[in-house]
């Protein structure tokens, strides 16, 4: 481990960052506001900075998130038990003992228990976004064996018009809101690293690739936020 030096000032200024964004910031909020902080600069809030412990803490499990990326495969840091002998638990005991050794804490384990949480939380859509990249029939399964559920469909409504519904403009509604869901989420800046890290990396770019194709054959847009509107008025249909 490199020597830090911790001074009072950066911690009160990180401390007033994070305060700012609120604690129901996303991983990438956080991310923004923690890039170039050292773990013991961003853990030093809890311990020496202004009052926002809930903060702080969502801000050190966004720290675990960024250097041990979630995924739907393997035990994450989140998932690992106290005392426990996996190769995740021994990856990150050296983070885990700058940690408790800048929180100075009587019960260091519990507040870990807390961090473990909160990255749990803001890993959610990043390991939904892993699923909905697996092949279908494998889906289910790992909606198990995370915890998680699929994120819900809009409902289809049938025409008000009097007449008989269009099954094609239903088909065709469906298809560009599911490929629209599966693009924005292979495409995220959030899934960039890991679709980089990923075992899998081949697949996925090849994935999106033909997601873009279907996107494009049907004349949707590309450009995220013309996309995103484009989705919401068609569900609203």
């Amino acid at each position: 481990m490199e020597n830090q030096t911790v001074t009072i000032e950066k911690v009160l200024n990180l401390a007033a960052q994070l305060g700012a964004i609120g604690k129901d910031a996303n991983q990438i909020q956080i991310q923004e506001v923690i890039a170039g902080h050292s773990l013991i600069e961003i853990a030093a809030v809890n311990t020496h900075g202004e009052n926002i412990i809930g903060s702080s803490e969502r801000a050190v499990a966004a720290w675990f998130n960024e250097k041990y990326p979630p995924s739907v495969t393997e035990l994450n840091w989140f998932e690992t038990k106290h005392g426990d002998k996996t190769d995740m638990s021994k990856l990150i005991a050296g983070d885990k003992r700058e940690l408790y050794t800048t929180w100075k804490s009587s019960n260091n384990s519990t507040k870990f228990e807390r961090v473990q949480k909160y990255g749990s939380e803001l890993a959610r859509d990043n390991l939904l976004a892993q699923i909905a990249a697996l092949p279908e029939d494998e889906r289910e399964a790992a909606y198990l064996d995370n915890n998680l559920s699929p994120v819900e469909q809009p409902k289809e409504e049938a025409p008000s018009t009097g007449g008989t519904p269009s099954r094609n403009r239903d088909l065709y509604e469906r298809n560009v809101i599911e490929l629209g869901r599966l693009y924005r989420a292979l495409n995220s800046a959030e899934n960039d690293p890991v679709i980089k890290a990923h075992a899998k990396k081949k697949e996925l770019e090849a994935v999106l690739l033909h997601v873009t194709n279907g996107l494009k054959a049907l004349g949707a847009p590309l450009e995220d936020s013309d996309l995103k509107t484009f989705m919401e008025s068609l569900a609203k249909r």
